[in-house]
C-alpha cells in the first residue's frame, strides 16, 4: 500500500484534478437513479457508501497533492485543504438543486464529510507508517 501511494504521489495534483472533474460529471447527471439494495423489511440506499468513497478518495489525493515529497503537511494547511474540499462537496449538492431529476440531501452532505474525516485519519496513520519506515531505513 505504501508502495503505491508512493508511485502516485507525482501524479496526485492530476488525479485530484480528474477525480474533481469525474465527481462534477457525474453529479450533472440528470434523474440518476438511486442504488437501493433491498433486504426483508428495509432498503439499504448504497449512494451514501458511494459519497463516502468518493470523498475519502478525494482527500487523500488532495492531502497527496498539497503535502510536501515527504507526505508531510502543517496542521493549518491540512485544516485548509480539509476544509477546501468539504466546501466542494457542499457546493457540489447545492449544484445538484439546479439539475433535473436531482435534489439536495443533506445526507449526502454527511456521508461526504464522514468520508472526508475517514480520509484525513487514514493519510494521517499512513504518514505514521511512512515515517516509521523512512527513520528505519536511515
Amino acid at each position: 500500500m505504501l508502495r503505491l501511494i508512493i508511485f502516485f504521489k507525482p501524479y496526485s495534483k492530476y488525479l485530484l484534478a480528474a477525480w474533481m472533474t469525474a465527481v462534477i460529471t457525474v453529479s450533472s447527471i440528470p434523474s440518476l437513479p438511486t442504488l437501493k439494495l433491498e433486504t426483508e423489511g428495509s432498503v439499504i440506499r448504497l449512494d451514501y457508501l458511494i459519497h463516502f468513497m468518493e470523498y475519502g478518495i478525494m482527500i487523500v489525493l488532495a492531502l497527496m497533492a498539497f503535502s510536501d515529497r515527504l507526505f508531510s503537511m502543517q496542521p493549518g494547511k491540512l485544516v485548509i485543504v480539509t476544509a477546501g474540499i468539504v466546501l466542494f462537496a457542499i457546493v457540489d449538492e447545492f449544484h445538484q438543486k439546479l439539475i433535473p431529476g436531482r435534489s439536495f440531501n443533506v445526507k449526502d452532505i454527511l456521508s461526504n464529510v464522514t468520508g472526508i474525516t475517514s480520509g484525513v485519519i487514514f493519510y494521517l496513520l499512513i504518514l505514521k507508517m511512512l515515517k516509521k519506515r523512512l527513520s528505519e531505513s536511515e
